[in-house]
């Protein structure tokens, strides 16, 4: 991952939706879906926004410099499970970093958390896979 790109979620397989500041991201080529914890939400949100990796990574730094691994991390495992892209086209803009980083808890480093239990369910066709007599969601019994 390079940390001087902008990035952006990699539609139309990835979809994220923010309940109330949840983030839930759904990968519909592979099922699984994902819950951002902690400053998560606030990273993801500033990177959509257009903010490269590493100015988020600086800005996290200047106040909250016991988050910089984790955070790094985190960045990396977005684009590790093919969550985000790099931008093709880097416009010269820059971003405001919206987030005091040091008003949320110590304690909230950001997180991803992966979840493939219903990666079957999200991957059937529900035309071609579905039990006739069931009905959805039960998948044809091959």
């Amino acid at each position: 991952m390079e940390l001087a790109s902008s990035y952006e979620i990699c539609s139309p397989s990835v979809i994220a939706e923010d309940f109330d500041g949840d983030i839930v991201i759904l990968n519909l080529d592979d099922g699984r879906y994902f819950n951002l914890r902690g400053a998560g939400p606030n990273v993801w949100s500033t990177l959509m926004a257009g903010a490269t990796a590493q100015s988020i990574v600086d800005s996290v730094g200047q106040s909250r410099p016991d988050w910089v691994d984790s955070t790094n991390k985190f960045l990396c495992r977005l684009h590790e499970l093919k969550l985000i892209r790099t931008v093709s086209a880097v416009t010269a803009t820059t971003v405001a970093m919206p987030i005091d980083w040091s008003s949320l808890p110590a304690g909230d480093q950001p997180e991803i958390e992966v979840f493939d239990d219903l990666a079957q369910l999200i991957l059937a066709d529900p035309i071609h896979d579905v039990d006739a007599e069931a009905g959805w969601p039960m998948r044809k019994v091959a």
